[in-house]
């Protein structure tokens, strides 16, 4: 067989997100590795929508694996360990060029130990570092065991992982693809029967089903709370695929008119540049918000067991992405004990009346995006170049 025949074989590629921000950037990076490879590529592994319409056929949905919080997560500990097994049997029989595992490391980082040591010559490159800086500091050193490179989206996190001696990227935030920085508020008002002097309410209870049960019911108390104030208002819901219906048999009874944004992600731009406020779940919507200037308040609100080992075992000043960067409260963190709409509703109202508030969160938003910038390609092309690098130093052509 010759070497011209060898090199026409295409590439082949398994990608593993673990929930739907996993999803768009898996997505976004099978385009980018498309653009970038001077060779076919094959895709396997596991995927949402964007992923899916990029040419992936997910070895179980996505939906399987979107859960978060400890005590939430012990009924599902049965089908997760089945879908590990399944997941690194399926990578074996492909025996891919390389396996890219996309955030979610409760699931992605098992599946990757586990076939570093069935596959030893398996190139494992994992997207999104996990916060070795907030919490389980050792995962850096147990990385590198297995990982062939990491990709991080944020700078100060590199020094992290090459201090055990992981090869790590600054590949950027892929936020700056997003897209919400060019939303039409106008024209989303005018197509929705929004006027013009209503004050709109963006709310985004999460993306995961546990998320939006806890949210759901705190979010309607504080705006019953606002409506008792004689503020008259409309809402905005951007809905995540995998909660939609729920979320809409939720919020179905609540007495305001709301309007609801799904699929494009232009409806969501638009539906941030039109509104006036936002109530969000902490995540990486907290950056969306930012590019969008929109001024906001962060919840969350977890379950009483992982409320107590949260306190316990993470050592962050912050949740939100933004204080996280500016080491400082720009943006009002309602979380866990503290989620609670009495405690709420004066921030929101702060945050939706106070014009010196607002100028200043989104002075503070300006400072904590040009801490992400970086010069050239997008994001996703840096890290489909740092990925096929990988693949490049394994071939022999």
């Amino acid at each position: 067989m010759s070497n011209d025949h060898y090199q026409e074989k295409p590439l082949k590629i398994c990608l593993i997100a673990g929930e739907t921000s996993g999803d768009m950037l898996g997505g976004q990076l099978m385009t980018a590795l498309n653009k970038l490879s001077y060779l076919p590529i094959e895709f396997s592994g596991i995927g949402g929508k964007k992923m899916k319409e990029q040419g992936l056929n997910s070895f179980f949905p996505i939906s399987d694996l979107s859960i978060m919080g400890i005590s939430e997560i012990l009924p599902y500990i049965p089908r997760i360990l089945s879908r590990i097994k399944e997941t690194k049997k399926n990578i074996t029989l492909r025996k891919p060029d390389a396996v890219v595992t996309i955030d979610a490391p409760g699931f992605c980082l098992r599946v990757a130990s586990k076939l570093k040591r069935c596959n030893p010559d398996t190139r494992l490159i994992h997207y999104v570092a996990p916060s070795v800086w907030a919490w389980k500091s050792w995962r850096a050193i147990r990385m590198s065991r297995y990982l062939d490179r990491i990709l991080t989206l944020f700078q100060f996190e590199t020094q992290y992982f090459e201090d055990v001696g992981l090869d790590s990227v600054f590949v950027g935030h892929p936020i700056v693809q997003s897209g919400a920085v060019r939303g039409d508020g106008i024209g989303f008002r005018t197509n929705n029967g929004i006027p013009s002097d209503i004050k709109l309410i963006c709310i985004l209870p999460g993306s995961r089903l546990v998320e939006v049960s806890k949210h759901l019911p705190i979010i309607e108390h504080t705006l019953d709370l606002l409506s008792k104030k004689n503020t008259i208002f409309e809402v905005v819901l951007p809905l995540a695929d995998d909660v939609a219906t729920y979320v809409r048999s939720v919020v179905q009874t609540w007495p305001y008119r709301i309007t609801f944004t799904e699929g494009e992600h232009d409806s969501k731009s638009n539906a941030f540049a039109a509104s006036n406020v936002a109530l969000a779940c902490s995540g990486t919507v907290a950056l969306e918000l930012a590019l969008a200037d929109i001024p906001y308040v962060t919840i969350y609100k977890m379950s009483f067991l992982s409320r107590i080992i949260a306190r316990t075992f993470i050592k962050l000043k912050y949740v939100n992405l933004i204080n996280i960067l500016l080491d400082k409260e720009v943006v009002p963190e309602l979380i866990l004990e503290n989620c609670k709409p009495n405690l709420i509703l004066p921030h929101l109202v702060k945050a939706l009346n106070d014009t010196e508030f607002r100028s200043k969160q989104r002075k503070h938003f300006k400072a904590a995006l040009d801490l992400m910038k970086v010069g050239g390609n997008f994001p996703s092309e840096r890290a489909a170049q740092a990925i096929l690098e990988v693949i490049a130093k394994k071939s022999v052509f």
